[in-house]
């Protein structure tokens, strides 16, 4: 079967629009997606977060990261971050925007947790971002935490063994006392068992006189 000429023409004419198409969608130029629009969030830092990480309102997706962006002003370095939002979706004022880390992967992505009030926010509205608590950072803190810890308890029993061997003597007689107590309780309790009326009678003693004046 011989190819025609006619099919090796059209064969480049489909691979040219093949092109074409993937070239537009690589620069930006041709945009598909459904209507929606921009909001803006800085933060400090963006550990982990990545362009197109999802965006999630109240746990639903709604739409991604478009853009990531340094911004040196005010004498502070920051990150702006672009989003982009479904039409539908909108973001009561004053909402908590935060990075949250989804599933065992840990693929970081923009959690906006919605408000109540009346009026919404606005398209292209700058939104300042929940500062991101970083797991290893919590773990150095915990570790510092508990050396102290143990390093004051160390020295508390240090404390309290110094103190036993310095009274150790006075110790030892107060146990003794302890010991000698607790014994006379027992031989008392055994002897109330035995003769339960010696709690009901007692030995009256006779008046001494008085002697004459």
């Amino acid at each position: 079967m011989k190819i025609t000429n006619e099919l090796k023409v059209g064969s480049f004419v489909i691979l040219c629009i093949i092109g074409l198409v993937y070239m537009a969608f690589s620069t930006g130029k041709l945009n598909l997606k459904k209507p929606g629009y921009n909001i803006y969030v800085v933060y400090d830092e963006v550990v982990g977060l990545e362009k197109k990480a999802p965006v999630m309102l109240n746990g639903l997706e709604v739409g991604k990261i478009e853009n990531m962006k340094i911004s040196y002003d005010n004498d502070k370095t920051r990150i702006i971050l672009k989003l982009w939002l479904d039409e539908g979706a909108r973001i009561r004022e004053n909402p908590i925007v935060s990075i949250k880390t989804l599933g065992m992967m840990g693929e970081k992505y923009i959690q906006i947790s919605s408000s109540e009030g009346k009026d919404f926010v606005k398209p292209g509205t700058v939104l300042e971002g929940k500062p991101f608590l970083d797991l290893d950072e919590l773990m150095e803190q915990a570790q510092s935490i508990s050396k102290e810890v143990m390093a004051q308890v160390n020295k508390l029993l240090a404390t309290i063994n110094g103190t036993v061997d310095d009274n150790k003597e006075s110790i030892g007689q107060i146990i003794k006392n302890l010991e000698a107590s607790s014994k006379n309780f027992e031989e008392f309790s055994s002897d109330i068992k035995r003769h339960p009326w010696k709690l009901l009678f007692k030995t009256k003693e006779k008046p001494k006189k008085k002697p004459a004046k």
